[in-house]
């Protein structure tokens, strides 16, 4: 990969803006100066690097919720969910082949459970 100072040696004094170059002694402050480019892309100005001290707010919202770092990070991640009524953290309503709730419930472990098809109840 050429550097910025490499690149300048090679394309000569083209390479660096007039107005920079009549500024800096030679040598100095050569790797912030920026290459030209041709065509479009001389109008264009990308940014390399993204804000990283951006949070969203709903990572803001759970951050705020008292209640232990294991619980948070298992709710963010949709393994467990937080009960409206009580304030709880539970293990959301799982539907399971071969039982029904009101029939047929499932009393056992989730360990222990044989059933070949589980799925999230929404």
């Amino acid at each position: 990969m050429l550097s910025v100072q490499s690149l300048g040696r090679r394309l000569g004094a083209a390479a660096r803006p007039s107005s920079l170059s009549s500024v800096l002694p030679s040598g100095v402050g050569q790797e912030l100066v920026p290459t030209l480019k041709v065509g479009a892309a001389a109008e264009q100005v990308r940014w390399t690097t993204r804000q990283v001290n951006k949070t969203s707010l709903l990572q803001q919202y759970y951050r705020r919720m008292p209640i232990r770092k294991k619980f948070r990070r298992a709710i963010i991640r949709g393994t467990m969910i937080m009960c409206e009524k009580t304030g709880q953290v539970k293990i959301p309503p799982i539907g399971m082949s071969g039982y029904d709730d009101k029939k047929n419930p499932y009393r056992g472990k989730f360990e222990d459970l044989r059933s070949t098809r589980v799925w999230f109840k929404n």
